[in-house]
Formats: structure tokens, C-alpha cells, sequence
């Protein structure tokens, strides 16, 4: 259908008439709110305003209708518009389940701080390069859409040089004809000293650098790069915006959630959001899994939705993606337990001091893992463990740590399980202590100790110490300057079902050794049974 008019002649056709047809033309492309003039410092004065007139298809359901924000989605908006030039807010770190619009909140946000220029270069960071290679392309598509280069020509149009030739819109880097630019920066490749022109980073975005796989060296690694070369690229007044869902018990973002992680030291944290509040679910009788309850947090990831993921991708993946279970499953033995703790000023003098390793070297340990435990022995026959360890490590490195922290702790020995290895280990024990460069009287006293059938397997070992928990024998020492106490009880926690076992059975070791007086000389026992103090 065509709309006409009479033209001021009377003939239809007329310049009026044309006119009409293009507006209607018009109207049926690109919809009559888009050709309706707004002012956009109106729009700016609220953020729901602003994201529906822009980006409203993204806030929708599959009708188009509007979605509700959730409360999580108004705390990163109102963050986000609260920024102003020269004031550097509190970070925000957000943790988000998958679903819930984590990356593209993040990438809309760049673009906010774009349009309202409050911010000038910003970084976008992700685990590897081409990842956040994709979301600097994302970004630049959002740029680019019609109604909002409307209202923003200049921050929706590439840079040119002074020959015409265009100085942005490439993988890696989007720089604007109004100033703006936006680096991606793979934690894979990120280099030190970041920068452009004479600008510093002054809106840095931190998006999906954890994955569930990541060994602790990887994380450490992690946290250098960001600690040392990323962050100290800022500007003052940088703007740093961390977010993702939480896929690892001791990753960079579990660290910033529990207080683990030193630096954004002032920052603010917003979750971790599950998808669904009070969560209940059983089996269908299929072998599958149903939710039975449960409140979503946010309308667009609602029971369907979660229950969809379930079927496709399974439980397990549905818990750490989307309600961040990220802890392993209680393995039974231990996980009743409540722990006594004391500060390391509370520990009473000891009279014997043990470090206990407990390696990994059979090609069918998946493990891959080394432990480590340091535990004392009080006068009224209490265990007190006071340092844990458990990573991937080689040999000698690990030895060399269990040297050091048995110096440390004034250990009389250090003791290694050796079903496998066997005499190699004393080798390498010894030239763990060449390398630390201490004369032979002082590096500990180096003991072994077989498991084979004569103590039964790990479960049955395990056992045994669990009397002495349940006994109120064992104390854990909570050490503000060495938190490790986290570690061991992680360990127990999942033992046997979800490995590593190496910590557990390290402390196995350490335990028996502090209990079998059949180890130690007349005089040592004399001192235990009269009370005497060794170590304090």
C-alpha cells in the first residue's frame, strides 16, 4: 500500500505526494521511533532509557518484549554511570552465571563509556588473544548500529588519518573518530607497558580469564601478568571492571570473592549470582536430571532454560557454569568434620616437629600432584598441622620446598612415601639441599616410609587418622601470613571421590609418624611422656 495526497496543483504525484512515499518508505524500513528526533543527553540522564532507545534487542525475550533488569544488571549500570573523567571508582567485580549476559553487558558498557566520553582507551581482556579479539569485533559491531550512529556519528565512525585512510577497525584495535580507542589484550600475549599516544588505560575490562583446568602455576602466572603488567598500565583515574562466572575454586576471581587476592584491594563485589535461587532437583528416572524449585534471578535464564542446559550439557556442567559449584563434591570421609583452629601464637611448645611429602610419579596418576605437610606434636599428644601444600611441581622443586619449610619450622626430619622411586629419592633429597646452599648438620634428617600392604590402601589409611579428628587429637593452625589451613581442608573435603589425594595422604604420613613412638630414640620419648618441651 502507497500513501498519496493531492499535490497544491490538484494532481496526484506532485512533490508532496513523493515526499510521503519516502517517508513511508522510511517508516516500514527502519521503524518510526528510529526516525523520531531524541536528544540523547535526555536519553543519557537514565541508563534503562539509554539501553532501550540503542540496544533494546538485547534486553528482550523472544517476542521483543522488554526484560526486567535483575538486580545484579541495575548494580553494573549504575557503576557504569557513575563514572567521571579524573575520578577513579572502587573496581567492580562481578560474578555472573553463563546466561546471564556477562560479555555483552561488559562490551554495551565500553560502548556507554564511549558515547557518554567519560572514558578515552580502554583494554578488553580475556584469556587469549583471539577471545578478546572477538569481543573488540563485537564491540565494534555494536558501534556501528544505525540508531545509535545516529545519535553518535563521530564514536560510531572509524578514524582517519589525514590521507583518508582509516586508522581503526582492525581485529585487535578499534580506535573512533571521536578519540576513543579500545586495545584486546589476550593474556596470552599481553606485553608490558601498554599504551597509545600519550594516553594511559583509563577503563580496563577484565572478562573470562579463569578456565576449570587451570593448574595453580597457571593461575599464579595469571596473577603476575595482571599484578605486574597490566593494571600498573593504568591511567589515575582508571575504571577496572572485572566479570565472570565462577569456574574455579582457587582461581584469580574465587581469590578476589574470598579475600585471598592483595590487590583491587577497594573493590566492590556483586555475587557470585546463581542462575536459580534455591535450587532442588532429582532424577527423572531416565538417567537425567529434573529441577523440581527454584527461583530464577533473572527472567531471561528462567527454569526452562536451566533445565534445557541440564539435558544438553548435564548436571556437573549446569552447577559450575551457571550456580558456580565450583567446589568438589563431599568425598564423605572427612566432610563432617568441624575443624578446631588456633592462631600460630596460641600453639602450645612442641615437642616434635615432622614435614611429610607424598609424590606423584606413577604414569596412572591422573593426580599430577605433590603434598606437602608440616605438623607438630604438643606435650598432651595433640596433632597440630601448621603448613599444606598441593600443586604440580618436578621432583626437586618440591623437595626444596619441604627442605625449606621444614627449616623453617624447625622439622627433625623430612619424610618421603617412596613405593615408587625408591633410593632416587634420598638423591634427589640431597641435592635439593645443595641447591639451597645449606651445610649438611643443618638440612633435616631425610626418612622414607613404604605404603605397600602393610598399611592397607588410602581409604583404610585415611581411616585411621579420622579417629584422631573425632577425637578433637588434631588441630588445625590458621597462619594469617601462610593461609594454607584452606588447602588441607579442600583436600579432606574431597577425599576419595575427587582427586588429588596427595595432601591427604602426605598428612596420612605426617600423623603416623608423630604417633608411632617405635621411631623415635629413648630420650625423645622420655621427653613426650614427662611433658618436656623440644620446640617452641
Amino acid at each position: 500500500m502507497s500513501l498519496r495526497t493531492p499535490s497544491p496543483t490538484g494532481r496526484p504525484g506532485g512533490d508532496d505526494d513523493s515526499l510521503l512515499r519516502a517517508m513511508a518508505s522510511m517508516i516500514a524500513e527502519r521503524g518510526l521511533h528510529e526516525v523520531t528526533s531524541v536528544d540523547p543527553r535526555d536519553l543519557e540522564r537514565d541508563w534503562a532509557k539509554w539501553l532501550r532507545r540503542y540496544y533494546g534487542r538485547y534486553f528482550s525475550d523472544s517476542r521483543g518484549s522488554p526484560l526486567p533488569f535483575a538486580p545484579h544488571h541495575q548494580k553494573h549500570w549504575d557503576w557504569v554511570w557513575s563514572l567521571r573523567r579524573g575520578v577513579r571508582p572502587a573496581p567492580l567485580v562481578e560474578v555472573w552465571p553463563r546466561g546471564s549476559g556477562k560479555s555483552t553487558s561488559a562490551e554495551i558498557a565500553t560502548v556507554a563509556v564511549a558515547a557518554r566520553r567519560v572514558r578515552r582507551y580502554g583494554l578488553y581482556i580475556s584469556m587469549t588473544q583471539e577471545q578478546a579479539d572477538g569481543h573488540v569485533d563485537t564491540i565494534a559491531s555494536i558501534l556501528e548500529s544505525a540508531e545509535f550512529g545516529r545519535s553518535y556519528p563521530d564514536v560510531s565512525s572509524r578514524m582517519v588519518g589525514k590521507y583518508g585512510r582509516s586508522r581503526g577497525w582492525r581485529r585487535s584495535r578499534l580506535r573512533t573518530a571521536s578519540g576513543f580507542t579500545v586495545d584486546a589484550v589476550g593474556m596470552d600475549t599481553a606485553a608490558r607497558g601498554i599504551k597509545i599516544d600519550e594516553a594511559r588505560p583509563d577503563w580496563i575490562v577484565i572478562d573470562d580469564i579463569d578456565e576449570p583446568m587451570d593448574s595453580p602455576g597457571i593461575t599464579e602466572k595469571k596473577i603476575i601478568t595482571i599484578t605486574r603488567t597490566l593494571l600498573p598500565t593504568g591511567a589515575p583515574d582508571a575504571a577496572v571492571l572485572a566479570i565472570q562466572n565462577l569456574v574455579h575454586k582457587d582461581g584469580v576471581f574465587a581469590r578476589l570473592l574470598d579475600g585471598r587476592a592483595d590487590y583491587l584491594s577497594d573493590r566492590e563485589i556483586s555475587g557470585p549470582h546463581p542462575a536459580i535461587k534455591n535450587l532442588l532437583y532429582e532424577e527423572d528416572g531416565r538417567g537425567g536430571w529434573m529441577i523440581t524449585s527454584g527461583t530464577p534471578t533473572w527472567d531471561g535464564f528462567g527454569i526452562r532454560e536451566a533445565q534445557g542446559m541440564i539435558n544438553l550439557e548435564g548436571l556437573s556442567a549446569f552447577l559450575i557454569e551457571c550456580q558456580h559449584a565450583v567446589r568438589p563434591p563431599a568425598g564423605g570421609l572427612f566432610s563432617h568434620l568441624h575443624y578446631q583452629h588456633v592462631r600460630p601464637e596460641h600453639v602450645p611448645p612442641l615437642v616434635r616437629v615432622v614435614c611429610w611429602v607424598d609424590p606423584a610419579v606413577s604414569n596412572t596418576d591422573d593426580s599430577d600432584s605433590y603434598g606437602i605437610q608440616v605438623d607438630g606434636l604438643a606435650p598432651d599428644g595433640k596433632i597440630y598441622r601448621m603448613w599444606s601444600w598441593e600443586q604440580r611441581s618436578s621432583p626437586l622443586d618440591a623437595l626444596t620446598l619441604a627442605i625449606r619449610k621444614a627449616v623453617e619450622y624447625q622439622a627433625e626430619s623430612v619424610g618421603v612415601e617412596t613405593d615408587q622411586g625408591g633410593d632416587t629419592w634420598e638423591l634427589i633429597y640431597r641435592q635439593a639441599g645443595q641447591q639451597l646452599g645449606l651445610p649438611n648438620r643443618q638440612v633435616p634428617h631425610f626418612k622414607s616410609a613404604k605404603a605397600g600392604s602393610s598399611v592397607g590402601p588410602k581409604s583404610h589409611r585415611a581411616q585411621q587418622m579420622l579417629a584422631d579428628y573425632e577425637r578433637g587429637r588434631i588441630i588445625h593452625v590458621e597462619d594469617p601470613f601462610a593461609p594454607t589451613v584452606k588447602t588441607l581442608e579442600d583436600a579432606l573435603w574431597r577425599f576419595p571421590k575427587t582427586k588429588p589425594f596427595d595432601l591427604v595422604d602426605a598428612s596420612y604420613w605426617s600423623w603416623r609418624d608423630l604417633r608411632d613412638y617405635g621411631d623415635m630414640d629413648t630420650a625423645t620419648i622420655y621427653r613426650l611422656v614427662s611433658g618436656a618441651q623440644v620446640y617452641s
